[in-house]
């Protein structure tokens, strides 16, 4: 196997990172005309519905009537009663709530520093659906990420830390504080808007309840009467200022209500539509507080108040007949006015607006049925008032000459707020995937910010796609404090000028200088990026990585957490880097739109010389792999395989069209023979080759199946040949497959009793290179470590809670360390230095304790 000097790849890489840098200010300072979004021809920057069709084809059950959320529950008891394995350590550890009673044991208790190290990026963002801020110090600020937990700031953004990593669910949907003491935070998991069902996903967004701290964080616990069902998608959460133990929480079986600080639950609305309710808005200038609930999504939705303490009495307000999922909001200065954006469960004009705009209502009464008139609908003349709900730039893209077809995407059932200006009840704000603003109460609109438009000097107006929420400054007067946040699925955004200049016309949705609103990024170690894929430099100094919706996106050492930037648009994919130069980086949009660059990713260029394969043969995340002993050459595969050996100058079929019934989902080349190639399939088959450099269209590849389902990724044993290993993604049956001759035939290593995996989808396993019967498992809920070749696995004490890790990959630390890296969907990438396995490593005191 070739390797190249650590003193050779520190020199390369670190002259790469400091003229990478500079080529990135110099690009920066020179903002000229804004690139019109890719929709329209070629691929879009990103596909939400294809990359979720990606995510569901790995998370499919074997019978039709399989539920994975139930399986993530199972899965999470599991994990709870399993060993915990520290790498940093090289010793099995206790929990801190695990002392006590078996203090006698021989284990370590956990430390911060007994975890792994995360790399950032702290800059890039992530799904952020709900943002909290300290009445009394509006520095401390806390967000809630789907699948990254609860983040904290005291420095009004310039800095983010995670505080709730312990708790078993980080599905974070909802956050309120107590008016009356904002040391105490409730949180409420699940993200009920029914993503996992429309796209197909299941990834593991069900929750587990609501949690509460009552010291801003430094503690939590799960609040024990939200346990069941009805707290398994926890939508919203209220509390009156007035009554400060009453707690409103709306979620998929309706609105429930808490009189003692959620000691107990009391259903008071049961709406009997699907979704049950998903917005909470409270009235609190009145002696007895006013709730409004919104109940009902892809059904008919209805608007409720509920006129009484603990909801003896509610009555519907608003339900107009093809009503889908509505927000609510109340204006703070004028409080008798209340606004409703509503989403259309029909298609409306041209076909365009099922689960778009159907309308914005507004009610100058408090509310009262019958008062609610409508500001604007699907219906009306100007085509960007129409657009609050769905993505401007691709229904424009006629209109703006970018392409001869508009593609619309509506997105009212996932993206979906409304606010109100507090202080002028007729400034309002709506947002789907873009931030909207009227000022003369609804009826009109302009678009203020621009998803399309790069985040660098000259286009203040980028904030990232899909708004979630709409907050004010809690001083903000409309003069001295004009603050309003935003946030959103690239993570926080702060602007200081929300009254600024906007184009109201169709022509604004095609230029992004249109709007003068300036929004400032507050993504500063704000760790809750989605990776797909990534792989470090050969010395450490540097690391890059595929993600959902932000691209190929890059890391040094030295620019620190905050640092990345990105090398490569659209949805990104897998990654790889050239160990003997670099500066040559292969990098890839969705469906294999794969790239070369040769300057450090400062500029790339299309490499798919060859290949034939229309794009729709291709995963969404396709899988290329370098060959470890000759890195010009690399493999990939669609429904055939190819590979290249003259670095992506030409690409040459090596396998028949299809090769089988399913496609190319992994692929590994012996590090210490180039002519043992194997290749997984979607459907479960592994293919193998010991002639692979000679393989064409008309080769026939030997094949196995270890098991039906989504093969994710193999591994050679480096140090065994004729070992390797297969993982499967999909819920039933083994998901860790060994074989000791090369594929041939298969056992799995799935390990037995406490000490087994869960069954949940496995993304990828890697091989500890100085001690191979030491084995890494990324998984859908975090990593799991073996030191016994698979006979027994344990629960890897990372410090990134137990987020799904879509891959692993072993390289160096900058001190020359060998390190596991782990590029998660959810939590960014972290590190952790490999030590020698001790020979006889401490045993695991007990079981894990689950919580309460």
């Amino acid at each position: 196997m070739f390797t190249i000097p650590r003193a050779v790849a520190a020199v390369s890489t670190a002259a790469l990172v400091a003229a990478l840098a500079v080529y990135v200010l110099t690009a920066n300072r020179q903002a000229d005309a804004p690139t019109p979004p890719q929709i329209q021809p070629g691929p879009a920057l990103d596909e939400p519905d294809a990359a979720a069709q990606f995510a569901a084809m790995k998370r499919r059950g074997r019978t039709r009537d399989h539920e994975p959320a139930a399986a993530y529950e199972l899965a999470r008891a599991r994990i709870e009663s399993m060993p915990l394995y520290s790498t940093r350590l090289g010793a099995y550890v206790t929990p801190r709530s695990d002392t006590g009673a078996h203090s006698n044991r021989k284990s370590v208790n956990i430390r911060p520093l007994d975890r792994w190290t995360p790399v950032g990026p702290g800059n890039i963002g992530g799904r952020t659906r709900t943002l909290v801020i300290h009445p009394d110090d509006p520095d401390i600020m806390y967000a809630g990420g789907v699948s990254g937990g609860v983040w904290k700031t005291v420095d009004g953004g310039h800095s983010w830390l995670p505080i709730a990593d312990e708790l078993s669910n980080i599905a974070v949907n909802s956050m309120v504080l107590d008016p009356d003491d904002p040391e105490t935070l409730y949180v409420g998991t699940g993200e009920g808007y029914f993503r996992e069902i429309v796209r197909g996903t299941w990834l593991p967004l069900r929750g587990a309840g609501i949690y509460r701290s009552t010291d801003g964080g430094a503690s939590w616990e799960r609040l024990p009467s939200t346990t069941g069902a009805d707290f398994h998608w926890v939508n919203d959460l209220i509390i009156s200022p007035l009554y400060p133990d009453h707690i409103y929480a709306a979620t998929r079986t309706g609105v429930h209500f808490s009189e003692n600080g959620g000691r107990t639950w009391t259903r008071i609305l049961v709406p009997e539509v699907n979704g049950g309710c998903l917005d909470l808005a409270i009235r609190t200038d009145l002696s007895v507080p006013r709730i409004f609930a919104s109940c009902g999504t892809f059904e008919q939705a209805t608007v409720y108040r509920i006129r009484e303490i603990g909801g003896a009495s509610f009555e519907p307000v608003l339900s107009q007949p093809g009503m889908g999922r509505t927000s609510l909001a109340i204006a703070p200065s004028s409080p008798n006015v209340i606004y409703a954006l509503a989403a259309s469960n029909v298609p409306g004009p041209g076909g365009h607006y099922e689960q778009a705009l159907q309308a914005v209502y507004r009610s100058n009464a408090g509310g009262d049925p019958g008062s609610w008139q409508v500001r604007v609908d699907n219906t009306n003349a100007e085509k960007l008032n129409t657009l609050l709900l769905t993505n401007p730039a691709g229904a424009s893209y006629e209109e703006c000459g970018w392409g001869e077809q508009n593609s619309w995407t509506p997105m009212g059932w996932y993206c979906n707020v409304i606010a109100v200006d507090p202080v002028d009840p007729n400034t309002v704000w709506a947002a789907g995937v873009d931030l909207f603003r009227s000022d003369d109460g609804g009826r009109n609109w302009g678009l203020a910010s621009y998803w399309w438009g790069r985040s660098e000097p000259g286009f203040p107006s980028f904030a990232h796609a899909d708004q979630h929420t709409v907050v004010f400054h809690p001083d903000y007067d409309g003069v001295t404090n004009t603050t309003m946040f935003a946030a959103n699925d690239g993570g926080v955004f702060r602007t200081d000028n929300p009254a600024a200049s906007i184009g109201h016309d169709e022509g604004a949705i095609c230029d992004p200088t249109r709007s003068e609103i300036e929004f400032t990024p507050l993504n500063h170690n704000l760790g809750i990026t989605q990776f797909y894929h990534g792989a470090p430099f050969p010395d450490g100094n540097a690391y890059l990585g595929g993600t959902q919706d932000n691209g190929t996106i890059m890391g040094a050492a030295e620019w620190g957490s905050d640092g990345w930037i990105s090398i490569l648009g659209g949805d990104g994919g897998y990654v790889a880097v050239d160990p003997t130069n670099p500066s040559i980086i292969y990098a890839e949009s969705q469906r294999f739109g794969f790239r070369k660059s040769v300057n450090g990713g400062a500029e790339f260029s299309e490499a798919v010389a060859g290949i034939t394969e229309p794009p729709w043969d291709f995963l969404f995340v396709t899988p290329f792999a370098m060959d470890p002993n000759d890195p010009q050459r690399l493999w990939t595969g669609g429904r055939r395989v190819w590979r290249t050996d003259d670095g992506a100058e030409l690409w040459v079929p090596a396998s028949p069209n299809p090769l089988g019934s399913g496609q190319v989902s992994a692929l590994a080349v012996d590090p210490g023979n180039s002519q043992s190639v194997l290749v997984g399939t979607t459907d479960g088959f592994v293919y193998r080759s010991t002639s692979a450099l000679s393989a064409n269209s008309s080769t026939s590849w030997e094949s196995s199946r270890p098991r039906e389902g989504f093969v994710t990724s193999m591994a050679f044993d480096p140090s065994s040949p004729g070992v390797v290993y297969a993982t499967f993604a999909e819920f039933g049956g083994n998901h860790v497959w060994r074989s000791a001759d090369t594929g041939v035939t298969w056992e799995p290593i799935d390990g037995g009793g406490a000490a087994s995996i869960p069954d949940i989808p496995v993304h990828c396993l890697v091989v500890d290179p100085e001690n191979p019967r030491r084995l890494y498992l990324g998984t859908d809920l975090g990593v799991f470590t073996s030191l016994n070749g698979g006979a027994t696995w344990s629960v890897e004490n990372t410090g990134f809670a137990s987020v799904v890790t879509e891959w692993l990959a072993v390289g160096f630390d900058t001190d020359g360390t060998p390190s596991l890296y782990a590029f998660t969907h959810g939590r960014g990438a972290w590190k952790v230095g490999l030590r020698p396995t001790p020979p006889e490593p401490l045993r695991p005191s007990a079981r894990r304790q689950p919580e309460p």
